[in-house]
């Protein structure tokens, strides 16, 4: 089940030829959010979020999409598919409607919303590292898009070779994030993970997390460059975006992590988020 564009399907069977169409072309922006109890958590942020990207797309953005009617859509969905359970995970994909031309650089757009059953439960894998291809350290990474093929092709690699997940590094060899969203190191007091400026997704989560980091834990500099070597230095290793959820890491090559502390943030991130 799914609403395109304002209007529920139960199947691309029953789908009007216009989506199917649209469909043929890779979306412009894809954005995961999580849904408690029918609610879109950071609502707001994910907007601003939302709306921003577009922009940067040079796409012409319909007047209706306005907060409001995110969250409105959200419900339409549920109410049709007539089931609302506590933790949801919700994709939203914006496609082109038809090409750019010279006469019509700025083209409409359309979206495709999803809502699928989650929890919150926190999950473990072992990780690896993706030496492939590596991303650029620019402010044009920050866009989920962007690397989305480039995650793709990680995971592909990690589960070929027996593995959960992957990270990946910049063109400066240092780390960037993972395949499964950011990557967070603890040692002993200290928190890290990667700074924008090094090509990491600019993702709500991520920002709500270091926020709630700063703001329940008065935790500080939170954001920094990460060599490799760092990764085998630290206690504990977690992975959190709004589409995996939260994923303690148990071990990267010879280094087994602790999960106590990371357990820890989860719970109470995730109360701060039902707030």
């Amino acid at each position: 089940m799914f609403n395109f564009d304002g209007k529920c399907f139960s199947s691309l069977r029953v789908a009007p030829e216009e989506l199917l169409i649209t469909l043929t072309s890779p979306p412009i922006h894809i954005h995961h959010l999580f849904v408690f109890k029918g609610k879109i958590c950071l609502l707001e942020e994910h907007y601003f979020s939302i709306m921003a990207t577009l922009r940067r797309f040079r796409v012409d953005i319909p007047m209706r999409y306005t907060l409001d009617y995110l969250q409105e859509q959200t419900d339409s969905l549920n109410h049709f598919n007539n089931s609302i359970t506590d933790f949801q995970k919700l994709s939203l994909k914006f496609y082109r409607k038809n090409d750019s031309t010279i006469s019509a650089p700025v083209t409409p757009i359309c979206f495709l919303m999803q809502i699928y059953e989650t929890s919150w439960d926190s999950k473990k894998l072992d990780l690896t590292l993706y030496k492939d291809y590596n991303i650029f350290a620019n402010s044009y990474s920050n866009l989920f898009q962007t690397n989305a093929n480039l995650r793709k092709l990680g995971q592909v690699f990690a589960y070929e070779n027996g593995f959960g997940a992957a990270l990946l590094m910049n063109n400066f060899k240092r780390m960037v994030e993972s395949t499964h969203g950011s990557v967070f190191l603890i040692q002993k007091d200290n928190l890290q993970t990667p700074a924008l400026s090094e090509g990491v997704v600019n993702s709500v989560f991520r920002s709500a997390f270091i926020e709630f980091l700063k703001k329940e834990r008065k935790i500080v500099g939170v954001e920094t460059k990460i060599p490799l070597f760092s990764v085998q230095q630290a206690q504990e290793i977690f992975l959190i975006s709004s589409h995996y959820g939260f994923i303690n890491i148990i071990q990267f090559r010879k280094k087994k992590f602790e999960t106590r502390k990371a357990e820890a943030l989860a719970n109470e991130f995730l109360d701060y988020l039902k707030d």
